[in-house]
């Protein structure tokens, strides 16, 4: 009886772990200050642009804050290296076609 009080008990912290990394993003994102440049990129990045109503009539104005929380996502640079990490190792690690293929 023990044991399905504990597996039930785990069953919901785990559950709870997706709430719990988004909840740690958005505090991130709220406490970490906007970069201007990316170096690993070598780019600008971009920032939270002015409202103009032309704009959001357009739609012009949500690719604008759309682009913005892409470029300020928390720990950007650490995934930016991994996605370039992974393309690295499944670059060398693909199998080589050969003529008789």
């Amino acid at each position: 009886m023990k044991n399905k009080g504990n597996f039930a008990m785990l069953r919901h912290a785990v559950g709870m772990l997706p709430f719990l990394l988004i909840l740690a993003m958005l505090i991130l994102h709220l406490a970490l200050p906007d970069k201007t440049f990316s170096k690993e990129e070598r780019r600008y990045l971009a920032q939270w642009p002015v409202l103009h109503i032309e704009e959001v009539i357009d739609g012009s104005y949500e690719r604008k804050v759309e682009s913005y929380f892409s470029d300020q996502f928390p720990l950007r640079n650490f995934w930016v290296y991994i996605e370039k990490s992974s393309r690295r190792i499944l670059r060398t690690s693909a199998p080589i076609k050969t003529d008789a293929d």
